[in-house]
């Protein structure tokens, strides 16, 4: 890690304790302005941000990455849903150019592990890709991916049934469209498709960003931003004359850290559980159900820019 990176680091480490010590934070202290101050408080405005995806061309962001998914319970006729998956790894993205309204970026990965467990059954290997046969994804200034090419050397060695990239999509950050003072949100939607015995599951994420505050750090302007989700997941396959439905709702919360002046984030986490059932459903009667609960996590934090 980088002397700057290091820099950055220590400040997340004391960023919360120096926020809990300050001497004005929860001692019920009325502080007594005077009349300049007073009159400087009136024409003064909050000061309003532009939370922009912006880093400096030919800049390179590499994170570490880290995820894991746990499910518990049983679905159709019993099958055992127990299932645990986590990958860990390192992602470089190389910013080749910056638009009016885009950041044209290339993915290259030294190596991501994933591990898989099913009840009788073990899984691990290793996606990768060198930065010859990068990945190309198109960002708008909001941080949401708009385009996703050069995607099959990733893939080929991909033996999920579903794309690793898209996941990666639909987990990266969003960002406001509007200029925002330190308290305001703004909103969200994600929607994860997961194919699953014979049937799309589908997982949609309504997700509130809220700006808590903005404090100085070595690389400039932080901003420090909490997350509220609200999750729900729904799938259906006819099974003979039966209907089986997976319902299931849940809540979230997570955390990113945001360089104002740089135009990127140093650190993104999120925790959700979905709390569920797999229903059979005979002429729109529930015949039987089984209960599942389903956790995942994520993060993504900055080792290096260069």
């Amino acid at each position: 890690m980088n002397q700057r990176a290091g820099k950055a680091l220590v400040f997340r480490c004391f960023t919360p304790a120096f926020l809990a010590v300050s001497p004005l934070a929860g001692l019920g202290i009325n502080v007594l302005l005077d009349s300049a101050g007073q009159q400087a408080a009136q024409t003064n405005p909050p000061e309003k941000l532009a939370l922009r995806f912006a880093p400096r061309p030919r800049q390179t962001l590499v994170y570490s990455l880290q995820s894991r998914m746990e499910s518990e319970g049983q679905s159709f006729l019993g099958r055992s849903l127990t299932l645990t998956a986590q990958a860990d790894g390192q992602i470089d993205v190389f910013v080749s150019q910056v638009g009016a309204d885009s950041v044209f970026t290339e993915l290259s990965s030294a190596g991501i592990r994933v591990f898989l467990r099913t009840p009788g059954r073990q899984d691990e290997f290793t996606l990768k890709n060198s930065p010859d046969l990068p990945v190309r994804m198109t960002f708008d200034r909001a941080g949401r991916i708009r385009d996703i090419r050069n995607v099959e050397t990733l893939e080929e060695q991909n033996p999920l049934n579903f794309s690793i990239l898209e996941v990666l999509r639909n987990y990266w950050p969003a960002f406001p469209d509007k200029l925002l003072e330190a308290g305001e949100s703004w909103p969200d939607h994600k929607r994860i498709v997961v194919p699953f015995q014979g049937m799309n599951l589908i997982i949609e994420l309504e997700i509130t960003f809220t700006l808590n505050a903005v404090v100085p750090s070595p690389e400039g302007r932080l901003a420090l931003i909490t997350v509220a989700y609200t999750v729900g997941l729904s799938g259906e396959r006819h099974i003979e004359e039966f209907l089986g439905s997976f319902e299931g709702r849940g809540t979230g919360s997570g955390s990113m850290n945001f360089q104002v002046d740089g135009g990127y984030f140093t650190e993104y986490r999120l925790d959700y559980v979905i709390d569920g059932a797999m229903a059979m459903r005979k002429a729109e009667s529930k015949v039987v159900e089984w209960p599942f609960k389903l956790s995942a996590g994520a993060s993504l934090l900055l080792l290096e820019w260069r």
